[in-house]
């Protein structure tokens, strides 16, 4: 009777063994690639547009540099006076590509930085709690507005951000190895993702934190100040290195660290209840998973659980505190990256994937979850990409009227304008909204606003186009200007629709 009760047990127990362990290698092998080729056709197929102001600045820059290299040819410009990052880091690979391939090809750069930030999201957070969560923290990163936007964004927050995550890879890893060696490399991409944007400062302590902590959960204290030290050590090595490299050949970069990150003037301050109103509608939901975390994690993990909690609080409170709204939205992607290992660990322990592997019974909790997030994230990533307006039939109207080497153009537009028509004129030939210097005939000097008058009622200018958006004030005085002088007539007014509404690109020709 035993042997008869016995053997029927046995073929279906290795059934659900079979069963959990080929479900298991496909969950291992291809859950990350998967996710991956959803971000990058999601990325491409929702976010369109011509080059942002900021895109347009950077790449033409780099172009610039690498001219100047290569061929010699004057620099108009002191990149590194007023640049919120190192002009010879980011800038440089952006106008290499796209002398390659064009905006689109830099683009793509951004987006595998940004694929590099999921797979390190992944792997920080398969290691710091386990498979399921690591699964839920890359679906849950790609759903997020701000890291969707940044996929397409060639700028340099992808690649600061992908170095901050390869260096809080490392860190983790690290703890893993037998031997503590590995720390030394957390250095330099520490110091290189400060050259590709400064405001990278502000999570570096966080990434250290995270190595030592994990280092004293995993290998003890004796290990953690080891590694600690090694990766400090590097760190200071490489900067040091990289300081008196700076000193010597470009010392302008200090003015701009002071002036863009470390002493930042705020030129227009939002309402602080606005922008904390702000953060809570875009990443709300986000957060309120990552204090869900607490109530799940165990005791041994509650540090680490607070340690990223705290380290995504960063952007936010920084621009609460400085109440500044400018780029606050690009980067909330920063805050999704540490904030996202403690959201997956509670969507897998809400959803039932948390001790056994089979789903538990509030499995479609998770999934409505990462629905709902999507809906609004796939939303907030297109409102961000539509809020610069379309260009492509400004550059048509524009191309009609400029010469290379002949005339001045001012333009509100003036970073897009000057990288789209880059083959057809000159750097010296533009000039923008945000600064203008001008000496008439008689040897008078003018900055700023009185530049601006003086220049249009001298006729200076021979193209100008303006359509009333950020520098609003400015390009109000300039349109009365140029209603006052009799020197130009409206040729043109361009229709463009972005998320704001519908408006006009006015341009002006000198008679």
């Amino acid at each position: 009777m035993t042997e008869v009760s016995v053997i029927p047990q046995i073929p279906a127990t290795k059934k659900i063994t079979l069963k959990r362990s080929l479900t298991g290698t496909t969950l291992t092998r291809w859950s990350l690639p998967l996710i991956l080729v959803f971000q990058a056709v999601l990325a491409w197929m929702l976010l369109q547009n011509t080059a942002f102001q900021d895109e347009g600045l950077y790449i033409y820059a780099g172009r610039q540099i690498l001219q100047n290299w290569f061929w010699h040819q004057p620099l108009y410009d002191r990149y590194s006076y007023y640049f919120s990052g190192y002009p010879y880091v980011y800038p440089v690979i952006g106008g290499g590509l796209d002398m390659l391939g064009g905006l689109e090809l830099v683009r793509a750069f951004s987006l595998l930085c940004m694929l590099l930030v999921t797979a390190c999201s992944y792997y920080v957070t398969k290691q710091l709690f386990n498979q399921k969560s690591a699964v839920f923290a890359a679906l849950f990163l790609v759903c997020q507005g701000p890291v969707l936007f940044l996929s397409r964004l060639a700028t340099y927050d992808p690649l600061c951000l992908c170095l901050l995550a390869l260096a809080m890879a490392l860190a983790v890893r690290s703890c893993l190895t037998a031997r503590p060696w590995l720390a030394l490399s957390i250095g330099p991409f520490l110091v290189l993702a400060f050259g590709a944007k400064y405001a990278a400062l502000l999570f570096i302590p966080s990434i250290f934190a995270t190595l030592a902590l994990t280092c004293y959960l995993k290998r003890g204290l004796l290990s953690a100040l080891v590694r600690s030290g090694l990766a400090v050590l590097s760190f200071v090595a490489v900067a040091a290195l990289a300081d008196l490299a700076i000193m010597r050949f470009d010392p302008n970069m200090l003015h701009a660290l002071r002036d863009t990150t470390t002493n930042r003037v705020v030129i227009q301050a939002y309402s602080r209840l606005g922008l904390a109103q702000h953060v809570v509608e875009m990443v709300g939901l986000s957060y309120l998973l990552g204090l869900l975390a607490i109530v799940f994690t165990r005791k041994r993990q509650l540090l680490i659980v607070l340690l990223l909690i705290g380290s995504s609080l960063l952007v936010p409170g920084y621009h609460i505190y400085k109440a500044e709204i400018i780029s606050l939205e690009k980067h909330l992607g920063f805050s999704m990256f540490f904030l996202m290992p403690v959201a997956g660990y509670a969507l897998a322990s809400v959803s039932g994937f948390r001790r056994v592997f089979s789903p538990g019974r509030y499995w479609l909790s998770g999934v409505a979850i990462c629905l709902v997030l999507f809906l609004i994230g796939t939303q907030e990533a297109h409102d961000m990409y539509t809020k610069w307006p379309p260009t492509s039939t400004l550059t048509y109207v524009l191309n009609t009227q400029v010469r290379p080497g002949s005339g001045h153009y001012l333009a509100e537009q003036f970073e897009v304008s000057r990288y789209n028509l880059r083959n057809d004129t000159y750097t010296w030939q533009w000039s923008g909204l945000d600064f203008f210097e001008y000496t008439d005939k008689q040897g008078r000097y003018y900055i700023g606003n009185d530049a601006y008058v003086k220049a249009v009622d001298d006729g200076y200018f021979d193209l100008i186009q303006l359509n009333y958006g950020y520098n609003l004030q400015t390009s109000l005085m300039i349109a009365k200007a140029i209603e006052q002088s009799k020197k130009y007539d409206l040729i043109d007014k361009v229709p463009y629709q972005n998320y704001y509404g519908a408006g006009y690109f006015w341009i002006w020709r000198k008679r």
